[in-house]
């Protein structure tokens, strides 16, 4: 933003600096906020890496923010992540990672800059009569309460804030456990609507990643593609395809470590293509 500047006398100005409230300056940029969420693969599990901060980082790395945190216990949990750069966090006892290192690589590349990430993961069990994520849930609550909080950190900072799209890569859960995975399309379409409402604008893009089979489900024969995670896995494909201004990335093609999580280098190649898709969406946008 160009700045403008005038000059006044000294006695009005000194009256200004007086009564006059502060305001956030207008010289520090717009923060290009992204919002990742979903489950153990969000996370990074199993995608281990070494010794702090867990990979080379590069310029991409050290320029964007990024905060993490698990659900529900958010910045209380022992794992939550603050702001700083991107670098390797705990998940499960091991030094992780998970997309956001080649989406933020990724768009840094494409020329975006002054990026800000905020990452939430969750699992549920069998138990659950209805889908946490779903909007008046526990574990919906606890995910816009932490981005609330967030947000809320960048603009006490003095920033003002753009969140320009969503990361998703949920869905085994609802496909192991069944009972779930028949409403897994409406589920989904109904949470991009209440994000955007929330946080954005009806065409803020909406990424997700196709779950990958896990061993589990591979075992059992499905000709008919009427297993619960064969059911997820269309209703993911029919929401990328289906609702305004979302896309869904393909995963089967790289190898699973523990199941059906992803490895390091993996994760580096699901985050390029979540950054991809992200930009080819953001090409028909308009903006």
């Amino acid at each position: 933003m160009k700045r403008i500047t005038r000059s006044c006398p000294w006695g009005l100005a000194l009256l200004i600096a007086l009564y006059v409230a502060p305001v956030i300056a207008d010289d520090k940029p717009v923060l290009n906020v992204f919002v990742l969420a979903g489950q153990s693969n969000m996370a990074g599990a199993d995608s281990e890496v070494a010794i702090p901060p867990g990979f080379v980082q590069t310029t991409a790395d050290r320029e964007t923010r990024f905060t993490m945190a698990p659900l529900p216990d958010g910045e209380k949990s022992p794992q939550y992540v603050p702001w700083g750069e991107i670098r390797g966090h705990q998940a499960k006892g091991k030094l992780v990672h998970g997309p956001e290192v080649g989406f933020a690589r990724t768009l840094y590349a494409a020329g975006w800059r002054d990026m800000a990430l905020i990452k939430v993961h969750a699992n549920f069990g069998r138990d659950a009569q209805s889908w946490p994520w779903g909007k008046g849930e526990a574990l919906h609550e606890a995910w816009t309460r932490f981005v609330d909080t967030r947000l809320e950190e960048l603009k006490a900072g003095g920033h003002r804030v753009n969140v320009c799209g969503f990361l998703w890569h949920q869905g085994i859960d609802d496909a192991i456990h069944g009972r779930l995975a028949a409403e897994y399309q409406q589920n989904l379409s109904d949470l991009i609507g209440v994000l955007r409402s929330r946080y954005a604008i009806e065409n803020t893009p909406f990424v997700l990643a196709r779950s990958v089979k896990s061993r589990i489900a591979q075992r059992a024969p499905d000709p008919d593609g009427t297993a619960p995670m064969s059911v997820v896995r269309r209703a993911q494909v029919a929401v990328g395809e289906s609702v305004p201004f979302a896309a869904w990335i393909n995963v089967d093609d790289l190898p699973n470590v523990n199941t059906h999580h992803f490895s390091a280098d993996s994760q580096l190649v699901i985050g390029e293509r979540y950054g991809k898709a992200y930009l080819d969406l953001k090409q028909t946008d308009g903006d």
